[in-house]
This record gives structure tokens, sequence and C-alpha cells, in this order.
């Protein structure tokens, strides 16, 4: 295996011996579903009382745009919930250090290096696993105590994978 990270086409087949690390990188979302809902109802409550006083005075058009806030509204929480389906997956074993990215739409990317050559490193927004001039950002995110736990169990892991190949 080369020691930079090389793009591969589909998810590696399975390494002989265990894994060090297999873990599962999601965003947080703090807005349940359900309360969401209660938000959105709130707010059509609101808004059906606004739109009842401006017809009063005659100011019809302003319903679309009262209409228009609680689509928009609706909209943006959908797109964030489906950015929400995001995941990366890291997984080290002595053999190979794999990384894929599953975007909420589309196919995932696919990244391998040996572990030997793997460094990893934190910064202001993510945890990097560099190799030869390359790096892949991870946990993007994650929390800074989240980014900081993360970093550490990937490099105790790493430490592993290269013991395990002595």
């Amino acid at each position: 295996m080369t020691p930079h990270w090389e793009r591969v086409p589909s998810k590696p087949d399975g390494d002989s011996g265990p894994y060090f690390m297999d873990a599962v990188l999601s965003p947080n979302r703090s807005l349940s579903k359900r309360l969401f809902w209660r938000i959105l109802a709130a707010l059509a409550v609101v808004d059906v009382a606004l739109a009842a006083a401006f017809v009063s005075q005659g100011a019809y058009p302003v319903v679309g745009f009262i209409i228009l806030e609680v689509g928009l509204f609706w909209l943006a929480f959908r797109l964030n919930y489906a950015a929400g389906r995001t995941r990366e997956f890291v997984r080290i074993s002595a053999q190979r250090v794999t990384v894929t990215r599953a975007p909420a739409f589309g196919a995932g990317d696919h990244w391998q290096v040996s572990p030997v050559w793997a460094q990893v490193s934190q910064d202001s927004g993510a945890v990097r696993i560099a190799s030869a001039g390359r790096a892949l950002r991870l946990g993007a995110f994650l929390s800074p105590p989240e980014r900081a736990d993360f970093a550490a169990a990937v490099r105790q892991a790493l430490a592993a994978a290269r013991g395990a190949r002595a």
C-alpha cells in the first residue's frame, strides 16, 4: 500500500485480523421531529392570527407571504434533517485505514491508507488524518470536545494497529 491516501471505487474488502477502530460519525440534531412539528404548529397558529388581523384590515396579499413563511420554515428544517443523514465511517486495522463518506444523497466516497503512514492532528474545525502531504478532514460537524475525544481515539487505534504489524 502506498504512503498516501488512495481513493478506491468501492468499499474495500474485509481485513484479516481485528479492527482497532470501527467508528461511525454523524451530525447531532438537537431538535427531534416531534418537537419540530409542535413548533411548526405553533408558528402556524400565530400566523393564522396574524393573517386574520391583516385580512380584517384589507391587506389580503400579506396572507400569501405568511403562507410562504411557513413553507420556507418547513423546507429549511427538511433540508437540515436531510443533511443530518450524512455519515463518516472510519475503520482502522493492521493493514489499512479506511474512510468512507456517505452523504445524505448520492454514492459515498472511499479512501484508504496504510496505518504506518497515517498522522492525526486536530484543528479548530475538524480532525485531520494526513499521509504524505494529503489529508482527510473528518468530524467537522462534531463539537470541540467530541473532536478531541475522536482524535485521541484515532491516535490510540493507529498506535495499536502499528503495534500489531510488528
